[in-house]
Parts: structure tokens; sequence; C-alpha cells
């Protein structure tokens, strides 16, 4: 008599739509595999949620099979009990009740997901994956600016915040309602969704900082700076922000595996009181012999990290210029800089910029390029960080993949991360989240979740800047498109 072998994945499988099938024999609603046949293989989804650590309080991972098949069906059941089934034609789009009944009992544990598709030759059941719940929640909101992949034209652009426990998605401005100009480069003090700022640019142009239900709208170039305030990122106090001031280019390849260049002609940084509407003069970095650009403070206020290159011969030597990571000592009482500049991270054959340090002030995440500063046109560009204290790397490997990653921001508790990706299409870049472990190291990232898993191929939109806030952000759109259609600019000084 033929022994017959059957794998520990199957018998497991086998167990366990057993007893899915004793469980749910009242599921009227759901369609069950029938006598479907085991493979050996994982199934390819979209998004691939596949062994990724999910804070638990994420929204429902809706996600479809890539595979041409009549029905789709999951059975996910979880490590400390629970269970959810879902099926659909097209995708599988989970109930959000039980999904955050699920995720809640298994905070800290696994669920097992095993789907199966009905094909021509009838029921194929895959084999199971898990993702993991980790028991620390994720902020609550998401805001970013949905742009076209354009260049120098647009036509719909807005600012937008997205509820990470829901599908809920609104808009905090777009430009439909100020005379379709451009609005960019939002940025919030510590994470607070009250305290706010974004930039308008052609008509209705200013800086509009929001604090609470307060609107200010300034003219920002002053003829001791070469530009408007371009890329800001605030003091922990609210008190300050600082922000380049750049005189920024781009021009675009004539090879297809180059798209276009950002480059700055020139570029300073300067500090910015809120309080007393002014640029302060002794704490600007403002040279001829360098290019400085993307400043952000650390968590502590105490010190102003900065990217500096040598200035060369722009556009002629624009892939020569390459970013160090610098740091310079800030002091908030009397608003001044301390030199020296310190060089945190030396470019020698790469580039680098966008530093970023957790709220905790242990890593600095940045990111590696070839060369230049804006590289989300640069398939090479890759997320890289340091821990502070050992000045040790961090493995990033399992965070970054084979296209562009490029802007990234820390959750307020500094153990999740979002960042922009083009990983799926090289198009449009897409929001990632990842979760950073004690240790610094990244778990398996995944795709924002939508209502609709479809909704990547259909939305022809970029996701730029994300950033983590701890709440919704409350002000009123037409509050703000009041001020700009209707409030004058203050002009700020240089002192």
């Amino acid at each position: 008599m033929e022994t017959i072998y059957i794998s520990q994945y199957k018998r497991s499988l086998i167990c366990t739509l057993f007893c899915c099938l004793l469980l749910t024999a009242c599921s009227w609603n759901v369609r069950q595999p029938e006598n479907a046949s085991v493979q050996e293989e994982e199934p390819e989804i979209f998004p691939d949620y596949r062994d990724v650590t999910v804070p638990v309080n994420i929204s429902p991972l809706n996600f479809r099979l890539t595979r041409e098949c009549e029905h789709q069906y999951v059975l996910i059941t979880g490590e400390k009990g629970g269970r959810l089934e879902c099926d659909g034609e097209r995708s599988l789009r989970l109930d959000p009740d039980a999904w955050r009944k699920l995720l809640e009992e298994n905070a800290g544990g696994t669920l097992t997901l095993v789907c199966s598709s009905l094909e021509k030759d009838g029921w194929k059941t895959w084999k199971p994956f898990q993702i993991h719940v980790d028991e620390r929640p994720i902020d609550s909101h998401l805001v970013y600016r949905l742009i076209e992949p354009g260049y120098e034209k647009w036509h719909i652009v807005g600012i937008y915040q997205r509820d990470l426990e829901s599908f809920d998605e609104k808009v905090i401005i777009r430009n439909d309602m100020t005379g379709y100009n451009c609005m960019n480069c939002h940025a919030f003090c510590m994470n607070d969704p009250n305290q706010m700022m974004l930039h308008m640019r052609a008509v209705h142009d200013g800086t509009y900082i929001i604090r609470g239900k307060e609107i200010e709208r300034l003219k920002t170039k002053t003829k001791q700076t070469i530009s408007n305030l371009t890329y800001p990122y605030w003091h922990p106090s609210g008190k300050y922000i600082t922000t380049s001031v750049n005189d920024i280019k781009q021009f675009f390849h004539a090879v297809k595996e180059k798209k276009m260049e950002v480059f700055d002609l020139e570029s300073d940084v300067v500090v910015y009181d809120v309080e007393q509407h002014k640029i302060l003069s002794a704490a600007s970095l403002i040279t001829k012999d360098a290019f400085e650009t993307f400043p952000a403070f650390s968590p502590d206020g105490k010190w102003l990290y900065f990217c500096s290159a040598p200035a060369r011969e722009m556009p002629a030597e624009y892939d020569k210029v390459r970013y160090h990571i610098c740091r310079v000592a800030f002091d908030a009482g009397k608003g001044t800089l301390q030199l020296p500049v310190d060089t945190v991270v030396r470019a020698d054959s790469l580039s680098y910029t966008f530093p970023r340090i957790s709220p905790d002030g242990r890593f600095l995440m940045y990111t590696e390029t070839a060369y230049g500063q804006f590289p989300i046109w640069h398939k090479d560009a890759e997320i890289r960080m340091l821990e502070l204290e050992t000045h040790q790397p961090v493995d990033m490997t399992s965070l970054n993949s084979t296209d562009t990653e490029s802007y990234h921001s820390w959750s307020s508790q500094s153990d999740w991360v979002v960042f922009s990706s083009r990983r799926d299409n090289g198009l449009y870049t897409l929001p990632y989240i990842c979760r950073i472990g004690v240790d610094g190291h990244p778990a398996k990232p995944f795709l924002l979740p939508q209502e609709d898993p479809e909704k990547y191929d259909y939305q022809l939109y970029s996701y730029n800047l994300p950033e983590l806030v701890t709440g919704e952000v409350t002000l009123d759109p037409y509050a703000l498109q009041q001020k700009a259609l209707n409030g004058t600019a203050e002009q700020i000084s240089f002192e």
C-alpha cells in the first residue's frame, strides 16, 4: 500500500480549515472554499502585508490576491483568541469592528491568515502567513499633501489628514479654494495637530502659521535673505521655526532612466521667532561658500541640525554636490547659535539629507543618495539611521527597497516612522509605516491601508511629506481660505 506523507504546514492548515467549518457554520453570508487544493506557496497579495508588524490601533489591512480568480477568501485567527473571515470578488475588505476587536485581543501576539482563491480549476488554499500586532499604538492621524507627480505645473493640490484608526480622510486645505495656487511644506510642532504651518505660492502667497484657531499670514522675504522661507522645522518650545531659504532650480534629463533634478543655486539656514515676527540674525547660517538646507531642531531644543555642502558652480557641477549632516548648539533663551559647527555624518562619496531626530533623542534618521539634497527622484535613495550616543549605524535593510525611499517622520513616542517610497511603481510616492524597535531595528514596513485596496491603482497622486500627529487637525478649512482670500500678510523682519 502506498504511503502518503503530509507536510507539517499542510496538517496544520487542514486542522485550521476543519475548525473553521465547525466554528463558522452559521456564517451564511461568507462564501467559504470547498474541496480546496492545498498549495505550497504563500499567496501574492497587494498591498503586501505578509509578516508585517502593525500597531494595535491601525485600520483594517484590506488587500487583494493579485492572481486572476473568480472569488477570494481569507480566514484570520488570533494567537490569543478571536477569528475573522471575509470574502469578495475583487478584494478582501475586513469588517472594521471585528478587526479592531481582533487586534485588541491579540496585542503583543500574532494573527495567522489563510487565503483561498476560486479559479477555473476550483478552489486553492495558500500557505498561511502572519501579521504581528504590536501593543504600542501609532499616533492617530497622518497629514500629507496629495499632488500629481508633475514638475512646473499642477492642477489640484491639497493637504489632507487621514485617521489611521479608520479610513476617514479630510481636507485641511485644497487649492481649488484659493485660486489653484501651490501649497507645500506643512510642518507640526512636536506632532501637535494644533500647531502647524504651511506655505502658499503664487496667488494668495505667504507663510501661514496656525496655533489653535489663530491664523497668521506672513510675508517672509527680507532684504537680507535670498528667498521666502522654504523647508521648515519647529523648535519644541513652539517659539521658533528653523527654515532654509533657497534659490531652487530644476532641469530634465534626456535619458529615460532619470527624470529630473532639483538643486539650489544658493541656500542658507535661518531661525524665525514666531512671537516677535523676526528672523534672528544671531541664529542664522548665511554664507556664500556653502549651501545649507533642511534644518531640524533636536527634541530637547539644544541643537540645530542641518545639511551643508561646499558651494559649487551650478548647474554644471550638480552631480558633484554632496551634503554633510552638521549640527550647532542653539541657545533658546537668547535665540543665538553657539559655534563651532560639528559634522555628524560626513559626506565622502555620498550625500545626506532630511535629518530627523527621534523624539526620545536616541536616533538620527536621514536619507542617503549619490549626490545633491533632493533625492525624491533618485532611484538609489535609501533611508539610514545612526544611534547618536554611540555613533553606530543601524541596519535599515528591512525598511529599504530597490527604488526610492526619501522623506520620513517619527511618531511622538519614537516607536513608529512613516516614510515616502516609490517601491510599488517607480512613479508615485506612497506612504509606508514601519515599527522601530527599542534597539532601533526596523520591522518590515507596510503600505498605508485603504478601504478599497485598489485605490492605489486609480488615485494617480503622490503622497508628499507624510507627517504623524497625535490627533485630528481641527482647523476649519474655510477659516484658512478666508485668511488667504481676504487677510493681509504681515511683513517679518530680519534683526
